[in-house]
C-alpha cells in the first residue's frame, strides 16, 4: 500500500526523534526525505535521509519564516505526496506558509502545552487550521488541540511509544543487579550494589533538573549509600553540574552526559528508580522507556504522566516540590520489593499501550491514507 508514497518529513535534525521517525517510515517502505534546519548528530541513524537546508542565524520567530523559500526549492525538486511537520511553531510553521498539500502537524508537547500568550495561540491555530492532518501523542494534547480549534475529524492521538524489544526488563532487585554487569565499568564502580536513581531527561528549563538535584541532598542525607545518574545534555547542564556540587548530595550525583538509546537502555535495566521533574509533557517516552525496563516511576503530577501511571504504580509529586520529591524517592529506593507488582503493571501498560512498532505502523497507515485522500480529490 505504502510503496510510491513520498514523504517530506519538516522537522529539527538535530533532535534524534525526527531521525528515529523518518527511519520508521522508510522501513514501512515510503520514500522519505527529511528537510531540517539544523544538522544532525554524526550519529543519527537517519543520515542517509537528511538534507541541511541552509538558513540564517536570526532568533526563530524569523529564522524559520525567512527559510521557506529554500525549504520551497527541497520540496519542489523531491516532490513528495505528503509534508509531514513536527513541532508546531516552527516547522509546522513553515509548511503552513508554502501551503503544499495534503499537510500533516505533529504536536510535540510543549508546542502547544506551554502556549498561553494570546499572539502564540493566534499563531498555533493559524497553522494548525492550514493543516490536514493533526497527530498527538496524548489526550492532554488532543485537548489542547481541540481548544485551538482543530475539529475530531482532523485529529488523530498516537503515543509514539517505546522500543521495547530493545528494553528488556528487569522484574526485581536480582536482575537489576545482573543488568549493572552490562554497564561501563566507571558506572559499575561507581553503583556497585546501592540503590540507583536515573534521569534521562534532556536539560532543558521545562524539565526542571534543579528541582531533582535540590531534592538530592535530602535523600542523600537519609541514604548516604544512595547515588544518582543524571544522563542527557542541553544548555542548563553546566549551572545544573554547579548546582550539585555545592550540594550535601555532591559525591552521589554524577552527570553522564548524552547517551546512545542502547546505552539508555541498559541504564535503566539497572536502575531502581527513574525520575522525572518536568513541569509539562504530553506523552513522556522517556518515562515509557523506563516502564519498559522496570525502573520504578518517581515523576511529577501532570497529566501527561497521569496517562501513564497513578498512585499505585508510580510516585508522584507536585512539580518544583523538592521536598516532596526527596520523600518519594526515599520511600522507593527503602523498601524496593514493594513496587515490584508495579514494575510488572507498568511493562504491561507499554506492551499494551506504547508499543512503538505498532505506533509506526499505524502513523506509516495514516500518512499514506493523507496521500491516497489528496489524489482522489478528498
Amino acid at each position: 500500500m505504502s510503496q510510491g508514497v513520498r514523504v517530506c518529513v519538516l522537522g529539527s535534525a538535530a533532535v534524534p526523534h525526527t531521525g528515529r521517525w523518518a527511519r520508521a517510515l522508510a522501513e514501512r517502505g515510503l520514500a522519505v526525505r527529511v528537510l531540517s534546519l539544523e544538522r544532525p548528530a554524526a550519529d543519527d541513524a537517519a543520515l542517509d535521509l537528511i538534507e541541511v537546508v541552509p538558513s540564517s542565524p536570526l532568533p526563530g520567530a524569523v529564522r524559520y519564516p525567512l527559510a521557506s523559500g529554500r525549504v520551497r526549492a527541497a520540496l519542489d525538486a523531491f516532490r513528495p505526496d505528503v509534508v509531514d511537520a513536527h513541532f508546531v511553531p516552527n516547522y509546522g510553521l513553515i509548511g503552513a506558509i508554502l501551503r503544499r498539500r495534503p499537510l500533516v502537524v505533529n504536536a510535540w508537547g510543549s508546542d502547544l502545552l506551554a502556549a498561553r500568550d494570546p499572539l502564540r495561540r493566534a499563531r498555533l491555530s493559524w497553522v494548525l487550521g492550514r493543516a490536514d492532518h493533526v497527530r498527538v501523542d496524548a489526550e492532554n494534547l488532543a485537548r489542547a488541540a481541540r481548544r485551538l480549534g482543530v475539529p475530531e475529524e482532523r485529529l488523530e492521538v498516537l503515543p509514539w511509544g517505546a522500543e521495547i524489544d530493545r528494553f528488556a526488563f528487569s522484574a526485581d532487585a536480582g536482575e537489576r543487579r545482573a543488568a549493572r554487569g552490562r554497564w561501563p565499568e566507571e558506572l559499575r564502580q561507581a553503583a556497585g550494589d546501592s540503590p540507583v536513581v536515573v534521569s534521562t531527561r534532556m536539560h532543558h528549563p521545562v524539565y526542571a533538573l534543579d528541582t531533582l538535584i535540590d531534592a538530592w541532598d535530602e535523600v542523600s542525607r537519609a541514604l548516604p549509600a544512595a547515588r544518582c545518574l543524571v544522563a542527557g545534555d542541553g544548555p542548563l547542564r553546566g549551572a545544573l553540574e554547579a548546582r550539585a556540587r555545592r550540594g550535601a548530595g555532591a559525591a552521589s550525583i554524577a552527570f553522564l552526559g548524552r547517551r546512545s538509546q542502547e546505552e539508555l537502555a541498559r541504564l535503566l535495566a539497572g536502575a531502581d528508580v527513574y525520575v522525572s521533574t518536568s513541569r509539562s509533557d504530553s506523552t513522556s517516552l522517556s518515562l515509557l522507556e523506563a516502564m519498559a525496563a522496570g525502573a520504578f516511576p518517581v515523576v511529577t503530577d501532570i497529566e501527561g504522566n497521569r496517562e501513564w501511571v497513578g498512585a499505585g504504580t508510580a510516585s508522584i509529586f507536585a512539580p518544583g516540590d523538592a521536598a516532596a520529591l526527596s520523600r518519594g524517592l526515599v520511600w522507593a529506593l527503602t523498601e524496593p520489593g514493594r513496587t515490584e507488582a508495579a514494575r510488572r503493571t507498568n511493562r504491561a501498560t507499554v506492551e499494551a499501550r506504547g508499543d512503538w512498532r505498532r505506533a509506526m505502523d499505524r502513523a506509516a497507515a495514516s500518512t499514506v491514507e493523507q496521500a491516497f485522500r489528496a489524489r482522489l480529490g478528498r
